[in-house]
């Protein structure tokens, strides 16, 4: 999770061998090689570096002009533009009292971007849903408490104006603000007959912080398909019907509105070695895990006791009753400035619920990583 990178500190230095090496080299066999060289089996491309066995984008994009779109092969992300169509543009709230969401909608399983074949950013019309792709989808708010509760009955939050596009772009402008201190976006085919397992995806939901006045951007969405949660089930983990509380550990600290002064590196970056924990003994959870090495999500390893490279849990179990009881152990390296944050949750009878946990401070301190 942490990416070590090794900086020269002048602008030439001696190697051991007296090779004289230049910025961002080393020494190696007596000749110069890239500081961050892989010295595996695995070969990483330009900005990317070597952690673990995977090679990780060290790009960050902008998340009002451009998207990240990474090559799961190599690792390599560049930042494709956005500005000036459909729903890439990401509006500020009309007024202090409603909230803007704005971000990419993703494929779970691999996580790249879900977006329609040809896809040239034009906004979807959801009167005339496609029957396939980001233009089959539909969005709406709730408070996530209330959502987590009873979703075939919350009451959808107001929304000033809402916007798919045919590349998985959205936003949710004007968000009325929940009772509660989350925002929940629950995503589902709009076309009634596909909703659930029989379309594009299951129904997805996420939360994220109210925060009045403010836009959340580059706010992540998924759709998992049912080839998915069957591939879950059929390899030891629950099945959709049980439904699913998903958390996924990022290597780094960003709240969606802003980093803090000690957050660095890449926001999608996942982090191994994490259990999920309960403080809540009155409310036990079940959790299982992925195969350590895989970085899509598709095969349980109901041996695992931890994350492996994507980052994951299923949970069984889960209850808003619970409070802020979920949160992780392990993983991280900055175990005196950081800690994994807690959050509430669900398990929910046929709805994958997915939830982004990252290291925040302890008390009084700035969390490094």
């Amino acid at each position: 999770m942490r990416t070590t990178l090794i900086l020269a500190s002048t602008l030439f230095t001696a190697c051991g061998s007296g090779v004289p090496c230049g910025t961002g080299t080393i020494e190696r066999n007596g000749s110069c090689v890239p500081s961050d060289e892989a010295t595996g089996s695995a070969a990483c491309g330009p900005d990317t570096v070597l952690v673990g066995n995977q090679c990780v984008s060290t790009v960050m994009c902008d998340p009002d002009t451009t998207m990240p779109v990474t090559d799961p092969s190599t690792g390599m992300t560049t930042c494709k533009g956005i500005a000036g169509g459909g729903c890439g543009a990401c509006p500020a709230p009309s007024s202090a009292n409603v909230q803007t969401i704005c971000g990419q909608i993703y494929n779970f399983e691999d996580n790249t971007p879900f977006t329609a074949s040809g896809g040239a950013g034009m906004k979807c019309d959801p009167t005339m849903p496609a029957a396939s792709g980001p233009c089959a989808l539909g969005m709406a708010a709730y408070d996530a408490l209330a959502f987590a509760a009873d979703p075939m009955n919350a009451t959808p939050l107001a929304v000033g104006d809402e916007c798919i596009d045919d590349m998985g772009r959205y936003y949710l402008k004007d968000v009325a603000q929940p009772a509660g201190p989350f925002i929940g976006i629950a995503l589902d085919d709009i076309a009634t007959a596909n909703r659930g397992p029989g379309g594009e995806t299951n129904l997805i939901g996420v939360a994220t912080k109210k925060h009045p006045g403010q836009k959340a951007q580059g706010f992540e969405h998924w759709i998992v398909k049912a080839s998915t949660t069957t591939a879950w089930n059929t390899s030891g983990g629950p099945a959709i019907s049980t439904g699913y509380y998903v958390p996924v550990y990022r290597a780094h600290c960003v709240d969606g509105i802003g980093s803090g002064p000690g957050c660095a590196g890449d926001v999608s970056a996942n982090e191994a070695g994490v259990t999920f924990s309960n403080s809540d003994a009155t409310h036990p959870t079940t959790a299982v895990y992925f195969q350590a090495a895989q970085t899509t999500r598709h095969d349980v390893n109901t041996a695992a006791t931890a994350t492996g490279a994507n980052g994951t849990a299923l949970v069984t179990g889960a209850t808003t009753a619970a409070s802020l009881a979920y949160s992780g152990t392990g993983g991280l390296t900055d175990t005196v400035n950081c800690k994994w944050d807690t959050k509430a949750g669900g398990t929910l009878a046929g709805v994958v619920f997915i939830q982004v946990y990252r290291p925040v401070n302890v008390f009084g301190k700035v969390c490094t990583e």
